[in-house]
């Protein structure tokens, strides 16, 4: 690697001043391979008085402290050292690169977790700036529930916990390609998580559900089929015909979630598919003209008016298919699958709730009151 000085012709009489790396490097910031940096410096051709003399001999000496130093830079990372220059880099921008990465609703997440660590550091940080009481001071920030808006609530403890994650994973990364000389993703672990309740419907509050009148059938056949299928909000959504496929009794879905970017085939009973309503063109959207927050409203009405005092959401949904299946006498292996969860644990939260042994045993001992 060799690093020199060059100058390149500017008008009335002056040369700007610009390095010419060789062989070419990578520019830290397009990511792009290039053999020159402008220095953003200039000297006169020929200086007519004592000051343009000066801003020559102090620009010459600051360009060659420059050259030396990038000549230094690079030696240091062939031998497997972090240049200073890399170092100064911001990691705010290196965080929003990784973000944009992302694919699915997954992206959603990890867009929050940069903007609260942009709440949090308030100005830039570089790679130089990070170590771990940074971290540490991160992670007790997102403790503290804070809120991008003042018109929305802090976030919960398992939020903070996934963007915390979300930061951990890019300083692993920061680390691996020799941007910081610590791995501060071991240094600092992660928040623990704390079960959240889960909330869902009974089969009795199923029916109590369906012999409940309301007008809009659209969102009906919606929260019925998220019911019957356990599918988010988001799939139902964009889900098209093409995508659903077989025959009577052997109906399924074929899709890719767009929490998790997860190729998914799961079977639905003939019920769920006479939901879908009249088969339409391919491309087209079985539900078109869906809206998350009309679903949300008529969530919270149609259990009102049959008399269900439950805060319900599409989640809710995902929670009642679960545990239904599991107190039908579904296994949990195949639950997880129809789910469409990436790791079983996931799963088992549902078997903490409806535990039937249990659900058995609290009414063996009777009294004669």
């Amino acid at each position: 690697m060799k690093v020199t000085i060059r100058k390149k012709p500017l008008t009335k009489g002056r040369h700007r001043l610009v390095l010419d790396y060789y062989p070419p490097i990578v520019n830290p910031t397009t990511n792009k391979k290039t053999r020159q940096e402008n220095l953003k410096l200039f000297v006169y051709d020929q200086p007519s008085c004592p000051a343009e003399r000066t801003h020559n001999r102090k620009t010459i000496e600051l360009s060659n402290t420059i050259c030396a130093t990038r000549q230094l830079d690079l030696q240091a990372q062939l031998h497997g050292l972090t240049p200073n220059f890399r170092k100064q880099q911001s990691f705010v921008a290196y965080f929003r690169k990784l973000a944009d990465r992302q694919r699915g609703m997954n992206r959603h997440n990890w867009d929050s977790s940069v903007r609260y660590f942009q709440l949090f550091a308030e100005n830039d940080i570089t790679f130089a700036d990070l170590d771990h009481a940074l971290c540490e001071n991160f992670k007790w920030f997102l403790r503290d529930e804070p809120k991008l808006r003042e018109s929305r609530r802090g976030i919960g403890h398992n939020s903070a916990l996934s963007y915390f994650n979300k930061f951990r994973t890019v300083l692993k990364q920061a680390w691996r390609e020799k941007l910081i000389s610590e791995d501060l993703h071991d240094l600092c672990p992660g928040l623990k998580e704390i079960e959240a309740e889960i909330e869902f419907l009974t089969m009795h509050e199923l029916q109590q559900l369906l012999r409940t009148p309301i007008d809009n059938e659209l969102y009906k056949r919606t929260v019925l089929l998220g019911i019957l299928t356990g599918l988010r909000f988001c799939d139902i959504q964009n889900l098209t015909w093409d995508q659903v496929r077989g025959e009577l009794d052997n109906y399924y879905l074929q899709f890719r979630q767009r929490k998790t970017y997860k190729p998914q085939h799961i079977y639905i009973s003939n019920q769920a598919f006479d939901l879908l309503g009249e088969r339409m063109n391919p491309d087209v959207l079985v539900y078109p003209k869906l809206n998350y927050n009309t679903a949300r409203d008529f969530l919270k009405e149609w259990p009102r008016l049959a008399g269900i005092n439950k805060h319900l959401t599409f989640s809710c949904l995902r929670h009642t298919y679960a545990t239904l299946q599991l107190d039908l006498g579904t296994d949990i292996y195949t639950i997880s699958k129809l789910l469409g969860h990436r790791h079983l644990k996931t799963t088992q939260r549902y078997t903490r709730v409806m535990d039937k042994a249990k659900k058995d045993a609290s009414n063996r001992i009777v009294l004669d009151l």
